[in-house]
């Protein structure tokens, strides 16, 4: 009954010589009028796909023939009569995507990875504008950065187009990239073999190479012996300087314990040997228990309680 049904309505579908399309695949009622009694039958002929919808700047014939062809292979049955040209040009709306928003949307992705940091971007080419097909809404452009490595250099990062939900292309913008610390550096030129002192560094914004060393904590640094000469300006790495033994496994040291404003200092004696900076083992006299400091000078280790702490036990 269904199938008399079918047969008995009919449905007419006049092709005419050219259509445009939208989005990226294609349906027959995009570019065909399709008529008959039956406005469910009409429905699900205007639905029947016929595949890749053309890229901007091209298009796409389809023959009649094919077309009936595909018809009566998706829709057994069911009577469908084309009138009307024998081949329809198909051409496709296009939407144009300025170079601007593209632009934007990557540094909109580069901020947020990078917020955490300090560093600096700018374009490094020409990012030229996209033509995509127009969609049933507006085309949404959105970047994607995986990596949040912060270096001086290069990145690449992909501009997403999405056409109605889907990726059509993907962009890529290329960003020259500088990351910058905050860190002690000198104040004056020293020569190999002078004693660095508090007063010979400051903290500067600089620019960290990719190549460079990874400049020392200034708690670090004074009493250290300059390993060659050094310029203004210059951070402080470990190959730049040697930093001497001041306390020897076996020496009898203070160990000074601070918590807050309150300070004690104990009897005790260093387990392992030292520079300025180092933390070592020592041994606390009285108790006998041992703990892990930090070397002060000659003569004298800390432990910070308000940092975080680890008992050699």
């Amino acid at each position: 009954m269904l199938l008399a049904k079918l047969i008995l309505s009919g449905v007419t579908v006049t092709l005419p010589m050219e259509a445009t399309s939208r989005g990226t695949e294609l349906t027959l009622g995009e570019i065909a009028t399709i008529t008959g009694a039956d406005a469910a039958l009409v429905e699900q002929v205007e639905s029947l796909d016929l595949g890749y919808a053309p890229q901007p700047g091209f298009s796409r014939l389809l023959h009649a023939q094919r077309i009936q062809q595909t018809l009566a292979r998706e829709l057994p049955g069911v009577q469908v009569r084309l009138v009307g040209e024998s081949a329809i040009r198909v051409r496709p709306e296009v939407a144009r995507i300025a170079s601007a928003q593209i632009r934007a949307a990557a540094e909109a992705e580069l901020a947020r990875a990078f917020a955490e940091r300090d560093v600096t971007y700018e374009p490094n080419g020409k990012i030229a504008d996209v033509t995509v097909p127009a969609g049933s809404a507006p085309p949404v452009v959105r970047a994607r950065l995986d990596t949040t490595e912060a270096k001086t250099g290069t990145i690449a990062v992909p501009v997403e187009i999405l056409v109605d939900g889907e990726i059509y292309r993907t962009v890529w913008s290329n960003w020259k990239t500088v990351r910058w610390e905050t860190m002690p550096v000198l104040k004056r030129a020293v020569r190999g073999g002078q004693r660095l002192q508090p007063y010979d560094l400051e903290n500067r914004r600089v620019r960290v190479e990719v190549t460079q060393r990874k400049a020392l904590p200034a708690s670090l640094l004074a009493g250290a012996i300059a390993a060659r000469d050094l310029n203004v300006g210059t951070p402080v790495t470990e190959a730049d300087i040697h930093r001497p033994t001041v306390v020897t496994q076996g020496d009898g040291i203070l160990l000074e314990v601070r918590k807050g404003a309150v300070t004690a200092r104990v009897a005790a004696t260093a387990l392992e040997s030292g520079a300025v900076g180092d933390r070592i083992r020592v041994r606390a006299s009285g108790s006998g228990l041992e703990h892990f400091a930090v070397i002060r000078s000659g003569d004298l280790a800390r432990i910070d309680l308000g940092a975080k702490q680890g008992n050699a036990r």
